[in-house]
């Protein structure tokens, strides 16, 4: 191969940061796309007042790409006091939804502050106008945006987008064809990964693609959105999305040593460590992968080892291209 390899991350918010820090140190072509359904915080504010694309998840992502100075990404992420003009907004996201207003492209105005902060790779939002996801519960209740269908604290049936005029950004689908491997995850199931393939023309690109297709799945439940899932669960409800037999790889974490004060933190907000339960993986006719992929930041929250990770990912890219 004359050229570096494509791989494509697609999902939202923390997890997907966090696996992109790993994957910017190797010579490859890295795209991240970005769901934009995100209905809270600040990026929920803008959105709402404005109609634009929301920008936490993108500003997240970006600062994980970023290869500028520690205070500039430390400036992106500075979040204004409560009692300021700009409560509870975030640097990164004014300067994005500014340069939105000045380029009219979302895309565009990504661009620009990648080149500020030399960001290595590219990072496309699914569409360029924000999304509202819905989802039909299993007490068939219809639960409206983000926020509320993880607060609902209901069994997830099935996802939908309430908008009929969606269009994917052009780009997302230039780079799904171009990939050599598309990874999904590491994030929340329901609202970081899946609604990516909800925008018209994103998994009917990702199927027809001959990319390695990997499922990073997350190493902790999450309450009102993936109770009790085990690793296979979590594979077999993304393929509800994407189509059956779509995911070639499974890479999960089988570190059960945790410190119990850290497992009692999650268990007080009703998350548990998701299982690797093998002999339904094994019924699914994947490649499984675990390793110790995790360590405790100084949060106490559960991560991914994002090095790791993105070596992990590199080995198989390498298989797959030789």
């Amino acid at each position: 191969m004359d050229r570096d390899p494509n791989i494509v991350i697609i999902g939202g918010g923390t997890g997907l940061s966090y696996v992109l820090k790993g994957v910017k140190k190797y010579p490859l072509n890295t795209t991240a796309i970005v769901t934009v359904g995100d209905d809270g915080g600040s990026s929920g504010d803008i959105r709402n007042s404005i109609n634009v694309v929301p920008p936490g998840d993108i500003r997240k992502v970006m600062i994980s790409m970023s290869e500028a100075e520690p205070l500039m990404n430390t400036l992106l992420t500075h979040r204004f006091t409560s009692d300021s003009l700009f409560a509870n907004h975030t640097v990164g996201n004014i300067l994005l939804t500014a340069l939105f207003q000045i380029t009219g492209d979302y895309v565009q105005a990504i661009q620009q502050l990648g080149k500020v902060l030399n960001v290595k790779g590219s990072i496309l939002p699914v569409a360029q106008k924000p999304v509202t996801l819905c989802a039909l519960m299993d007490d068939h209740t219809v639960v409206y945006g983000e926020s509320n269908i993880t607060s609902a604290k209901k069994g997830i049936k099935r996802l939908f987008i309430e908008e009929e005029d969606v269009s994917v950004t052009p780009e997302v689908i230039k780079s799904i064809k171009e990939a050599d491997m598309i990874v999904f995850g590491p994030g929340s199931l329901y609202t970081s990964i899946i609604p990516n393939l909800l925008v018209p023309g994103v998994k009917e690109t990702i199927n027809e693609s001959n990319a390695k297709k990997v499922y990073i799945c997350n190493v902790m439940t999450e309450p009102g959105e993936t109770d009790d899932f085990s690793v296979s669960k979590h594979v077999k409800v993304l393929e509800n999305y994407l189509g059956k037999d779509s995911i070639d790889s499974i890479i999960a974490n089988d570190d059960t040593e945790i410190k119990k004060e850290v497992l009692d933190n999650y268990q007080k907000k009703d998350a548990n460590l998701v299982t690797i339960d093998y002999d339904e993986i094994v019924k699914l006719n994947k490649e499984l992968i675990t390793d110790k992929f995790i360590y405790i930041n100084e949060k106490k929250h559960v991560r991914h080892k994002s090095n790791k990770i993105a070596a992990y990912l590199l080995m198989m890219l390498i298989e797959t291209i030789e």
